[in-house]
């Protein structure tokens, strides 16, 4: 069986929850994140890649809280089935050791620490695959602190890409009361289309391939 067919048999439907954003005055379509890993995963193989490298900032948290999206075991099975390794960054260190702990395969390593240092201590940044940035926890009515810290580790990771990469970006959305946009990527959206970049895909994860 093919990574996509496990994963749309056993994870899809977990990640396409019913419930509305409209009680924290959000659109419709708050935490649905089943189109968007499969878009990832689509995207990932699509480089043919014998080994993949996967850097995710944030980190598991609550094991089988699917609300949360639980990207680290979801990129871990990814590269048990494909060849290659996933490293994971928090600030957290009880985030990190419940990652370890919950995972806990040599795909895995979990690393404590301010994710922009991290990122800019990592010598193989033009060999990663896919950036998943999830770590700076939002506050939809003001997401100024989480915006701006996505930022900054964009702008880290900027200057390393290399063709066919992905980036994508979690917890996204528009306020009901004016469609503004607001979330972890906001900055990151605004910044690139200032260079006239789009991304191929934009709903609660924004993901873009370059």
């Amino acid at each position: 069986m093919s990574w996509l067919e496990i994963y749309q048999r056993t994870y899809y439907s977990q990640l396409m929850p019913k419930s509305s954003g409209a009680k924290r005055g959000l659109v419709e379509g708050h935490c649905q994140r089943g189109d968007g890993f499969m878009l990832m995963f689509q995207k990932l193989l699509e480089l043919q890649k014998s080994q993949y490298k996967i850097i995710e900032t944030g980190t598991l948290r609550q094991p089988n809280n699917w609300k949360d999206g639980q990207s680290a075991w979801l990129f871990t099975q990814f590269v048990k089935h494909h060849g290659g390794t996933l490293r994971s960054v928090d600030i957290d260190p009880a985030a990190v050791a419940t990652a370890n702990s919950y995972i806990a395969d040599p795909c895995f390593f979990g690393h404590c620490s301010d994710s922009v240092t991290f990122l800019k201590q990592q010598p193989d940044l033009h060999e990663v695959n896919l950036f998943y940035l999830d770590s700076w926890d939002v506050k939809w009515q003001n997401d100024s602190a989480s915006a701006e810290h996505h930022l900054q580790e964009f702008l880290t990771i900027e200057p390393h890409l290399s063709v066919g990469t992905v980036v994508a970006i979690d917890d996204n959305s528009r306020l009901l009361a004016d469609n503004r946009r607001t979330g972890k990527g906001r900055r990151i959206v605004e910044y690139l289309e200032n260079k006239n970049i789009f991304p191929i895909y934009d709903h609660y994860q924004i993901i873009y391939q370059f």
